[in-house]
């Protein structure tokens, strides 16, 4: 029995000793999601660049956290400088650099994109593993549950709200979406989806009225302000609509990237209903 203990005891110092030395140390992230990942998730001494984007005050919810951490612009040239043993970026950023970072032999992980709250747990279990960080992982997961739990229960007596995204060009955000998942998180429905939209869709200025919305998002955070696209928004009939509906605006650092960030989105949400 003492000689299986010590069989044991060799084995789980061997295993933990392969998987320190396994643990990537130059990590570069070239996308705004995958940074807030990597200061949430990695040790300090494991980053070795971020993107610009990390540093975007509207846009980054961990830019108190990047401090003097060298920033990249998503350049193939930038990346390699760094020497990284991992790059990581979401499914859809900067796919060239991806490309030839992976023909160069660089590591690369891409982030898929969620589209619900369990998915967004699944991902951080990615995350930890990728860069070898799965306990901390694991308490961001029970985090979120924890203060989910507490919102819903706070907010669980006010009557459910419906509510409509509406973006530039006319864009509304249906069903399997991460946006949707909210809505039903804090306690709304909302209307795209039970019209049967799924994903973004556009919808005509007579059907964002003739849907009656309790609660109106208007969504002008990420159009240039002299952009045809954003003077859409800016119909009488939609100015009018908006004067008789309640707003709702939540900051886009909050819900741009999916993370734990969402939670305090989902609660400004709540609070709202």
């Amino acid at each position: 029995m003492k000689f299986s203990c010590i069989c044991f005891s060799v084995l789980w110092l061997v295993s933990a000793s392969l998987l320190a030395a396994e643990k990537p140390r130059r990590i570069v992230s070239i996308g705004l999601c995958t940074d807030q990942l990597l200061l949430m998730l990695a040790e300090r001494e494991q980053i070795a660049s971020l993107s610009v984007w990390a540093k975007d005050e509207n846009m980054s919810y961990m830019i108190d956290a990047v401090g003097n951490i060298p920033l990249n612009r998503s350049a193939v040239e930038e990346v390699i400088q760094f020497e990284p043993d991992l790059v990581v970026a979401s499914e859809f950023v900067a796919w060239d650099t991806v490309k030839f970072l992976r023909q160069l032999g660089y590591p690369v992980k891409q982030m898929p994109v969620a589209t619900s709250v369990d998915q967004i747990y699944e991902q951080l279990e990615m995350f930890g593993e990728w860069t070898g960080n799965q306990l901390r992982a694991q308490a961001a997961i029970a985090q979120m549950r924890s203060r989910l739990a507490s919102i819903q229960k706070r907010y669980a007596e006010r009557p459910t709200k419906s509510v409509i995204v509406y973006s530039p060009n006319g864009f509304t955000i249906g069903a399997n979406t991460l946006e949707d998942d909210l809505f039903v998180q804090a306690g709304y429905r909302n209307l795209a989806a039970e019209m049967g939209i799924e994903g973004f869709q556009a919808i005509s200025l007579e059907k964002l009225v003739a849907s009656d919305p309790d609660v109106l998002q208007i969504d002008r955070s990420l159009s240039q302000q002299d952009s045809l696209a954003t003077a859409y928004l800016g119909h009488p009939v939609l100015t009018r609509l908006i004067r008789q509906r309640e707003y709702l605006d939540i900051p886009t650092r909050l819900r741009i990237c999916a993370g734990p960030m969402i939670v305090d989105a989902i609660e400004l949400m709540a609070e709202r209903r």
